[in-house]
């Protein structure tokens, strides 16, 4: 195989697919990025870890056609590393030969046998706009739990129904809902792993307009985006009936600046640590934050707002806390409470994301 293009696109393609290459020695195959050519002068490149694998086009000139399995942080590395002029690799049996303006370099090729067939795309379509999809897993995705322990929640719950799609987080300590318009051929219910929603997040944010190509079927699910297609394995298992958990409006209601109160949140949460929260007093002049450390001090500030019901005093994680007043959208965030005991419900200026954030319980006063 042959072929020559522009040193840019060809990096940029090889960090993008980079991503889903394997870190783990024992399969060496795993470790490179399969090169094919074709003779319309596409450049396919292919990487996987047999969980997630990356597939990229990009147009170059095609000198000769074939395969080869090349090592791809390495080939990553060394093109990145070139001066700004056209790239020409050639592959044979045992090696690619690299040659961009004065540099002349090698490396040895991987056995393309073993590197594994991936499955085409199948199962029931969904098409989303790409602007909405990247928010909406930007929004979700934070709240997928990181413990190994409990695989389910390390994923994304993706529903699927005819008039939409719906995204659901949680590791037990807040949840994130988010409702998008879609287009969809069926119904689907799958947990997708973080990783993968958020590469395909990351995929769609790139581009300015247009839409995202999702097939799900028992097994996986593809996202298709411009020239990328990345495919996951389901997690299998049952995710919690997060529609239980969603509580009625509450009748206590903070209505206020989200960019305020989020600092605000972030600044007294300094000193919160080791699990200590961060203290909210809601009251007609709105909410009174503070928090205290024995060993590092204490902090107070209060945030005009407007606040509905009766007063009440709640505790939350300030990274919690911090992480759904972010998520929301709009200049205004509304935060609902009931009486320090339910979760507290964050909803930005529309309806179609919901943020639940367990609350912490405070000690008793002493009489």
């Amino acid at each position: 195989m042959k072929f020559r293009c522009d040193r840019d696109a060809l990096s940029e393609a090889l960090q993008t697919v980079q991503r889903a290459v394997s870190s783990r020695p024992g399969i060496p195959a795993l470790t490179g990025v399969l090169l094919e050519l074709s003779d319309e002068g596409t450049l396919t490149l292919t990487t996987t870890d047999l969980e997630v694998s990356a597939r990229l086009s990009i147009e170059v000139q095609v000198n000769e056609t074939g395969r080869a399995l090349v090592p791809a942080r390495l080939l990553a590395d060394t093109v990145k590393s070139l001066s700004d002029a056209p790239v020409e690799i050639e592959a044979d049996q045992s090696q690619a030969r690299i040659r961009c303006a004065a540099y002349e370099g090698a490396l040895r090729l991987l056995p393309v046998e073993d590197f594994p067939a991936l499955q085409q795309p199948s199962g029931t379509r969904v098409v989303v706009e790409v602007g909405g999809f990247a928010e909406a897993v930007g929004q979700v995705g934070r709240a997928a739990s990181r413990d190994e322990a409990r695989p389910v929640l390390t994923g994304v719950l993706m529903e699927v129904s005819r008039e939409g799609v719906t995204f659901v987080a949680t590791d037990s300590y807040r949840l994130a809902v988010r409702e998008l318009v879609a287009t969809a051929g069926g119904e689907a219910k799958v947990i997708v792993p973080e990783r993968a929603m958020s590469e395909a997040g990351r995929a769609a944010a790139a581009e300015e307009k247009g839409e995202i190509e999702i097939f799900v079927d028992a097994s996986q699910v593809s996202f298709g985006v411009a020239q990328l297609s990345l495919t996951s394995r389901l997690i299998e298992g049952e995710f919690p009936n997060f529609r239980q958990l969603l509580p009625e409006a509450y009748e206590n209601r903070l209505t206020v600046s989200r960019q305020q109160l989020t600092d605000a949140v972030r600044r007294v949460g300094l000193l919160a640590r080791d699990n200590t929260p961060v203290r909210m007093e809601f009251n007609a002049l709105g909410v009174k934050l503070s928090s205290s450390s024995p060993d590092l001090g204490q902090a107070v500030e209060a945030v005009e707002a407007t606040y509905e019901g009766e007063d009440v005093t709640a505790a939350f994680n300030p990274n919690y806390l911090a992480d759904g007043l972010s998520a929301a959208t709009g200049e205004s965030v509304r935060l609902e409470v009931r009486d320090g005991l339910k979760p507290g419900v964050v909803k930005g200026e529309g309806e179609e994301f919901t943020y639940l954030v367990m609350p912490v319980k405070l000690p008793a006063p002493v009489a």
